[in-house]
């Protein structure tokens, strides 16, 4: 089955690449990343991450439909800012962790997009001032709103999935609340990292990707110890 998994995801890499979605190396990273969550966590964790991609990729290309500003390509760097924190955690042990971590990511990514179609103005984060849309660090209700939908749907996710494809990972109510939590905290933190460090030129969005993530996965590594 192992065989079969990474076949699939060969293909599917293929199929990016001629039609110029990614780079070769950008799905060389995508693969290593992808095997860190088979290898180190498990079949349903793998899953998800690769969710966490095709919704990403999708959702962009959807979106960038009705926004005046279109995305370019995903780079390897978008995918290293988004999941290195979480390939991290799960390589050293810490499967509630990453899923956290890649959890707070999904929403960021999800906020951001769908934010950009808010009817209103964003506003800063730090000052709850009106800015206009793209503005590092603006928030919006509806970008909000999408970041608790990816929670539902991770809570939902490893609530029914593992017991439907026979995984023996028990999934306890600790890791809903620690991967609900840490969502819409990651995204908060990218957000207040993009009106502070992000807007000084101090970090960029990959950067700020990271460094959210990062924190969100320490913010559940601490939670693990009080629930």
């Amino acid at each position: 089955m192992l065989v079969l998994y990474f076949f699939l995801f060969y293909i599917l890499g293929i199929i990016l690449w001629l039609t110029r979605k990614y780079d070769f190396f950008t799905i060389s990273i995508t693969f290593v990343i992808s095997a860190a969550f088979l290898g180190f966590g498990n079949l349903e964790m793998f899953i998800y991450v690769l969710i966490f991609f095709c919704a990403a990729e999708g959702i962009t290309l959807i979106l960038d439909r009705y926004k005046e500003n279109k995305h370019s390509k995903r780079s390897y760097k978008n995918l290293l800012g988004n999941c290195l924190a979480g390939t991290v955690f799960i390589s050293l042990g810490y499967p509630v962790v990453a899923i956290a971590a890649i959890c707070a990511s999904f929403c960021d990514t999800l906020s951001s997009e769908v934010g950009m179609l808010s009817s209103s103005k964003p506003k800063l984060i730090t000052t709850f001032k009106n800015v206009e849309k793209g503005t590092d660090g603006g928030i919006t209700f509806i970008g909000y709103l999408a970041a608790f939908v990816v929670c539902f749907f991770t809570i939902a996710y490893f609530y029914y999935v593992p017991g439907f494809i026979g995984s023996d990972f028990v999934y306890t109510s600790s890791f809903f609340i620690i991967v609900g939590v840490c969502g819409i905290l990651g995204t908060t933190i990218d957000s207040y990292i993009g009106a502070t460090l992000e807007k000084k030129g101090l970090s960029n969005n990959y950067q700020t990707n990271f460094l959210a993530s990062s924190f969100a996965g320490l913010i559940a590594l601490l939670l693990l110890y009080f629930l």
